[in-house]
């Protein structure tokens, strides 16, 4: 008898535990639908599309947070960039047309030396920060575009 309680019980969490996760897409599905915070992924990917229409920029290519192409080196001529997204924020601010904040932070390597930023310069070529990005970036939401605004 004491088994076939036990059994009953599990299957009871079980079925809870179902309807729970149930509830938890219902909802998740239902504020995408209804316009909710942008995902930190869209972010990122805004960030690499932004890196990637620079016109500076040729031979662009995206392997998950790696971003490599050749563009304006740090000492003149011109580099093999790599990108590393290190970090991605989205945070709400109190501004209607622009409810969401994203904050994107990356590490940066020409011919494979790091360029560091110092104080509030990013050592980059003007060329590749042409288009609002840099190691330490930021962009807004635009709310009725449904979009990332980097500039």
């Amino acid at each position: 008898m004491r088994l076939t309680s036990n059994v009953s019980a599990t299957k009871g969490r079980r079925q809870e535990m179902r309807i729970l996760q149930l509830t938890a897409i219902v909802l998740v599905a239902a504020t995408a639908a209804c316009g909710g915070a942008p995902d930190v992924s869209g972010l990122r990917d805004s960030f690499a599309q932004q890196v990637a229409s620079n016109k500076f920029n040729t031979e662009f290519h995206r392997n998950g947070d790696e971003l490599t192409f050749s563009g304006p080196g740090a000492d003149g001529g011109t580099a093999k960039w790599r990108v590393q997204i290190e970090s991605a924020v989205v945070e709400p601010t109190k501004d209607d047309k622009q409810p969401y904040k994203g904050t994107v932070k990356s590490a940066w390597y020409s011919d494979g030396r790091r360029i560091e930023p110092k104080g509030n310069r990013s050592n980059l070529p003007t060329e590749l920060q042409a288009n609002g990005i840099s190691q330490d970036c930021w962009a807004f939401w635009e709310n009725a575009a449904g979009r990332w605004s980097w500039e």
